[in-house]
């Protein structure tokens, strides 16, 4: 090689990585540090090479993900965003907002008195194993054999966790651990081969089935469950007579408690918003619903007020289902039903299918309504969209074109599924969470369900309307209980008086908001702001206003914060 050659080799080896490389490169990094370290995450994403591991629960684990975050958010900061496309530079200000969040959060102690009946680790984990876990060959059987044997030291550090909650004066409510006891001892009860850790098994062919699911059973029986009785005498021998009660089950009644709160506040919401305001917000979009849910009433021939109309519904039978079938049944004719219609209000419609499956019988007893899961990052399975079925005399019949258009379509179904088949898009940005987007785009497609004709008479249209005022008592009752020392039993009441659900539902949804502080707030704060970006999108527009545009214009860049979506959504539609 000549001395020349020797010095542009040099001078290239030399040359600045470009602003473009650099950022392609941290948002695969970004991505490949979330699953390394939330690897149940990453099996239910579908990305494999982490189905053998779980979460490190831990405060190592804990102070390890600060360091990740900690060093991505510094390379975040020192790329040249002027030489990025404005799609680079939209995913440099996603990611800051996500690695900011997050450290944030890791801030605070909330490991000392997570005792989550719904999504902690004792269900989050089976339903991982249940729905996501590959079951094809014996490595996928190995992996899944070293996860199931690191259960017993994840159960053993959350014990450990909650245990120092017990010193520091932070423990969890009283009725969200007798949930979660509940549910550990009916894990006990079920034969082995019907545990949900276990289940996983029978996906394996044979001859692997046979061999692999003795030795897999002997786990579960012999080191998952004798931790998870641990766990569960740990509760109610020493836990549980400690748990917060009355007034004091809300966040802001352990040590700093309010602090915590209003971190959470801004991670759902991505607004600057607080406790006092959204609880404002709640009642006054509550008056506005009452008042439709009243002239239904009217309509109907009830003359009374509109608290003894709702409860002739709760008390009517009809409105009720009689079968689990039944439920299952009617919530797959409704998604049918809305599917058909889609084409009318979006220019851009998802290709990955939607399929409907009742909530799993080990979960359903704590589990809300329903709940949307996605599909994996490679699209290889469809949406699920999961109907609770349990006590269906409970489940009332006009909740459920609501539930369909929130969970389904035109709501989460639509807008998640788009996101995940935006190659165009890094991964990050196709599977991040924001609440107030993703649940805020989900309660704008009730209301748009509406304007589509899916609700065919006054009771569904009710149903809609209910679904509207949960979550506008959501921003009353969580703000109440979190910030105003509200008891269970006023939160209740109050929901009671403003929704027709009924005293189960209206129980669980309670119970939800007071382990998921924050998390309620979340969906009326990201409709209206969808909401008043369409008035103003109109405004600008005028009698060239399209609503598909206006549509595809909110889910192009799948989820944002509130103010980059504001930014985003105007900039396509500039005034003239």
């Amino acid at each position: 090689m000549t001395r020349s050659n020797l010095l542009l080799a040099a001078l290239l080896l030399a040359s600045p990585v470009r602003a473009d490389e650099a950022a392609t490169k941290l948002f695969a990094d970004y991505w490949t540090a979330q699953m390394r370290l939330s690897p149940l995450l990453a099996t239910f994403y579908g990305e494999r090479g982490y189905d053998d591991q779980l979460d490190d629960n831990s405060l190592a684990g804990k102070a390890a993900r600060k360091a990740s975050d900690e060093a991505l958010l510094r390379r975040a900061r020192s790329l040249d965003r002027k030489a990025l496309t404005s799609e680079e530079r939209l995913s440099v200000e996603v990611m800051k907002t996500q690695l900011d969040d997050e450290l944030d959060g890791l801030a605070f102690p909330f490991e000392e008195f997570e005792v989550d009946h719904m999504d902690g680790g004792q269900s989050w984990i089976p339903t991982v194993i249940q729905t996501s876990q590959p079951m094809r060959d014996a490595a996928d059987a190995a992996a899944l054999e070293k996860r199931l044997k690191a259960v017993p030291l994840y159960l053993r550090r959350h014990r450990e966790n909650i245990a120092s909650g017990l010193k520091t004066g932070r423990v969890a409510a009283r009725v969200p651990t007798e949930k979660l006891l509940r549910q550990l001892e009916e894990m006990l009860a079920a034969p082995v081969d019907k545990s949900p850790y276990a289940e996983a098994c029978e996906r394996l062919p044979e001859p692997l089935l046979s061999e692999w699911k003795p030795r897999l059973l002997k786990i579960v029986e012999g080191e998952v469950l004798p931790a998870v009785k641990e766990l569960a005498d740990f509760l109610k021998n020493d836990y549980l007579p400690k748990t917060r009660t009355g007034g004091d089950i809300g966040l802001s009644s352990v040590p700093g408690g309010r602090a915590m709160y209003r971190h959470k506040i801004r991670s759902h919401t991505t607004a600057d918003k607080s406790a006092d305001e959204l609880h404002r917000i709640g009642l006054t979009e509550l008056e506005g619903i009452r008042g439709e849910m009243t002239q239904i009433a009217r309509r109907a021939g009830h003359a009374g007020d509109l608290e003894s109309y709702l409860e002739t519904v709760r008390a009517e039978p009809a409105n009720f289902f009689k079968t689990r079938e039944e439920v299952l049944k009617n919530a797959e004719l409704l998604v049918g039903q809305a599917t058909k219609l889609l084409p009318e209000w979006f220019g851009t419609l998802p290709k990955t299918a939607l399929v409907v499956k009742p909530v799993e019988e080990f979960q359903e007893k704590n589990e809300a309504a329903a709940r949307y899961f996605q599909p994996p990052t490679d699209l290889s399975r469809p949406g699920v969209y999961y109907i609770n079925t349990y006590k269906p005399e409970s489940r009332p019949r006009f909740s459920m074109t609501s539930l369909a258009a929130h969970e389904g379509v035109p709501g989460h179904h639509l807008q998640i599924a788009l996101a995940l088949e935006n190659k165009d898009l890094p991964q990050f940005r196709r599977s991040a969470g924001f609440t107030a987007y993703v649940e805020g785009w989900a309660l704008y497609s009730e209301r748009l369900g509406d304007e589509m004709g899916l609700y065919r008479d006054d009771l569904s249209r009710l149903g809609m309307l209910s679904d509207q005022a949960l979550r506008a008592a959501r921003l009353v009752v969580d703000t109440g209980l979190h910030a105003k020392g509200w008891t269970r039993e006023k939160a209740i009441e109050f929901m009671k008086v403003n929704t027709p659900m009924s005293q189960e539902e209206i129980e669980a949804e309670v119970d939800r908001y007071t382990v998921w502080p924050g998390q309620a707030l979340a969906y009326k704060v990201g409709q209206l702001e969808i909401a008043a970006l369409r008035d103003e999108v109109k405004a600008r527009t005028g009698r060239r206003f399209d609503i598909k545009a206006f549509h595809d214009a909110v889910l192009r860049h799948g989820p944002l914060p509130l103010p980059v979506l504001r930014s985003s959504v105007l900039e396509a539609f500039p005034s003239r």
